[in-house]
């Protein structure tokens, strides 16, 4: 009975690890994504476009990036699930912002803005649903991005 008691708690300690592999495995194979909403506040903020994941790599060697396309613009931020896969969390440092206080209508300046943590409403292996109250431009504003995997 005891070996037994040892054998579930290291089953149940491993598989937790794991999570936020699993999360992240289901976003790295389908490397295509579009975004079908993106608001503020419930009103559409206008930067659609698609979400490219740039390469399928191991997570505790390296930080995966998003290569973000809308309106022939591109930009690079870096992602990451946390807290067992019950956060996203969407970074993009761009120095030159710091003491923006709107965004310009620039892409880089929309993944500067957008960069925050995440909480996960859904997360399918064709659909993906993130909320946010704390983004570095829409602090106590409720941001919603939805994607969807291209086949």
């Amino acid at each position: 009975m005891r070996y037994l008691l040892y054998f579930v708690v290291t089953l149940l300690l491993v598989s937790s690890c794991n999570k936020e592999k699993r999360f992240s495995k289901k976003l790295m194979k389908g490397d295509n994504w579009t975004i079908t909403n993106l608001t503020v506040d419930d009103e559409s903020y206008g930067y659609y476009g698609n979400w490219l994941v740039e390469q399928d790599v191991n997570i505790y060697d390296s930080i995966p990036k998003i290569q973000w396309t809308s309106n022939g613009e591109n930009a690079t931020f870096q992602w990451q699930f946390q807290d067992k896969g019950k956060t996203f969390e969407i970074v993009y440092k761009d120095p030159t912002c710091v003491n923006c206080t709107t965004p310009p209508e620039d892409l880089d300046f929309q993944c500067y803005f957008l960069s925050g943590k995440y909480e996960v409403i859904k997360h399918k292996k064709d659909l993906m649903e993130f909320n946010s109250l704390n983004t570095i431009g829409f602090k106590g504003k409720e941001v919603k991005i939805k994607i969807e995997r291209n086949n």
